[in-house]
């Protein structure tokens, strides 16, 4: 605890002394420019590590998953912050009190950044990302084959010489939904100028066969009849439903795929420690025996 508290006196000495010595050397307009300088560098650079940060990777990993307050810039700072508190305790901490330093000991923030690492791909942070994108994108399936229903119970409320206004069922459907409300928003917005464009917008924004053809099908519902509607419904409604089983036996494979690899380099990193914890159980002695 002495050293600690020298070494933040020495510290502080060197600073007041420095800052000093720079008020002596330098005028107060002089200072003023610096400053000013100082100040609009740290705020370019700010502003090019948050523009960064908004076009990553990361940053589109973290934004499907739906956290709005957890961005990439935020979640780096506090795993750096995590890691260099760690890094300092179990290594600086021991080197300034004098205590002996143990090599093996840099295997926890090391293991701590391979887990908080998200370029890899079996990481812990990787592992929960994958998980809540997995968790929301099941939930905007859902809500895709609730609109799907609600297309249909709309074309039967119809009367027999009503047309279909597919924009108009849309945009009073949007309120409904809680995860594909933005999609259907975007939607709307392409509706008027290219119904051909606005048709692959669920598919791009959500992914996955059955919202391909549920946005066949609302292309090909607009400006028809009754009659003609709820036929392309009833024809469709089949293979709706198909594509639906089929991309969930896909997912549910991928699943058991990845958790499968996961576990087992887990329990390979498991048996790699306990080999290396051993080894170096036997080396200790060894070296005991040969002082002795």
């Amino acid at each position: 605890m002495l050293n600690i508290l020298r070494y933040v006196f020495y510290l502080t000495f060197l600073f007041f002394g420095a800052f000093s010595l720079y008020g002596l050397l330098t005028t107060k307009e002089e200072r003023k420019i610096y400053r000013l300088k100082i100040h609009k560098q740290i705020n370019d650079r700010k502003d090019k590590l948050i523009k960064k940060n908004r076009e990553s990777r990361l940053q589109q990993k973290l934004k499907s998953t739906g956290i709005k307050s957890l961005t990439a810039l935020r979640f780096q700072t506090i795993r750096t912050i995590l890691i260099l508190t760690i890094t300092a305790y179990y290594i600086l901490v021991p080197l300034i009190n004098n205590h002996d330093f143990n090599i093996k000991i840099l295997a926890i923030p090391s293991l701590l950044f391979i887990m908080t690492e998200p370029t890899v791909k079996f990481s812990l942070v990787s592992i929960l990302i994958e998980m809540l994108n997995n968790r929301r994108k099941k939930k905007k399936i859902v809500e895709v084959f609730t609109l799907f229903d609600l297309l249909k119970a709309d074309l039967y409320s119809l009367k027999s010489s009503q047309q279909v206004n597919i924009y108009s069922i849309l945009r009073e459907s949007n309120s409904m939904f809680q995860h594909i409300n933005g999609t259907i928003s975007r939607l709307l917005s392409l509706w008027k100028t290219s119904p051909e464009k606005a048709k692959e917008v669920l598919h791009e924004e959500i992914g996955g066969e059955s919202t391909k053809i549920l946005g066949e099908i609302i292309y090909k519902l607009d400006k028809t009849s009754k009659e003609e509607a709820l036929s392309i419904i009833e024809t469709e409604s089949s293979v709706f439903s198909f594509s639906y089983y089929e991309n969930e036996l896909q997912n549910s494979g991928k699943q058991k795929t990845f958790l499968y690899g996961f576990f087992t380099l887990t329990s390979v990193l498991i048996i790699a420690w306990l080999v290396m914890y051993v080894f170096s159980m036997f080396n200790d002695s060894f070296a005991n025996n040969n002082v002795l």
